[in-house]
């Protein structure tokens, strides 16, 4: 009998690796696995110890997407239900106090490609394809993706990426800005851990204050600037600042403490 879908938590330090686990159906998105990860998620944005996140999936595989088993959905009630469901997970991955590294194996399709694209760094394993079939199948893309695979790889190619419906592999995304980082099929989570490890380091209230400033302020110039004078006043009070400028004068690496 094959094991109910979990997502795995495993703490390194201070990188927590979350794993989407339903290796029998190779990771699909469906309600129980988006349910277990929106709680595992929340208990991260509180956890003081994890500093930083991976998000990956078991066996050779990110994730097959969402659960076409339980397509379509009983009535357009039950769709509007579901799709509020897969939102509430792509914003509370994307709004995540903490930075989050994709780490991507095999294949990651529509929605799993919407959970990476809002990922802060993306490490792909040379056998990663990206897969946007949502036109092939008479669906619309969902997961986000119209907004934040323009982020990436910009609307132009973003267009023609979800229009087209054609895998994309490794070397395509990094060329791309779909992927960062590129390293053999073996060394994708070590290498996706070492990253997290580095941005871990980082000032944690200046960490979320980026990630926030990235995602509701990036419109516009003005919108730029009026978000750092929002924000910027507070972080010069802080005692992360002080450690980061005395640090920086003495040439040594700062111990931050997210206060």
């Amino acid at each position: 009998m094959n094991a109910p879908p979990q997502v795995r938590v495993v703490r390194t330090g201070a990188v927590t690796v979350v794993t989407l686990d339903d290796e029998h159906r190779r990771n699909v998105l469906g309600s129980e696995l988006r349910n277990r990860l929106r709680a595992v998620l929340a208990e991260l944005s509180a956890d003081p110890e994890t500093g930083a996140v991976v998000l990956t999936g078991a066996g050779n595989c990110f994730s097959a997407g969402g659960d076409l088993s339980s397509m379509p959905p009983a009535n357009e009630a039950e769709g509007a239900a579901r799709m509020s469901e897969v939102a509430g997970l792509v914003q509370q991955l994307a709004s995540l106090n903490k930075p989050v590294v994709a780490a991507v194996a095999g294949p990651a399709a529509g929605v799993a490609a919407g959970l990476v694209c809002v990922c802060d760094v993306v490490v792909v394993g040379e056998g990663a394809r990206f897969l946007f079939p949502f036109t092939r199948l008479g669906l619309v893309p969902d997961g986000g993706l119209v907004h934040s695979l323009a982020q990436r790889v910009g609307p132009a190619r973003a267009r023609r990426i979800l229009l087209e419906a054609a895998p994309v592999d490794a070397r395509t995304a990094l060329a791309a800005g779909l992927a960062d980082r590129v390293v053999a099929d073996p060394e994708v989570l070590s290498a996706a851990i070492a990253c997290a490890q580095e941005l871990a380091e980082r000032a944690p209230l200046a960490v979320a204050a980026v990630k926030r400033g990235l995602r509701e302020a990036s419109g516009s110039l003005a919108e730029a600037l009026a978000f750092e004078r929002e924000r910027q006043p507070t972080l010069f009070g802080t005692a992360d600042f002080l450690e980061g400028k005395q640090a920086f004068h003495e040439r040594r690496t700062p111990s931050f403490s997210g206060c």
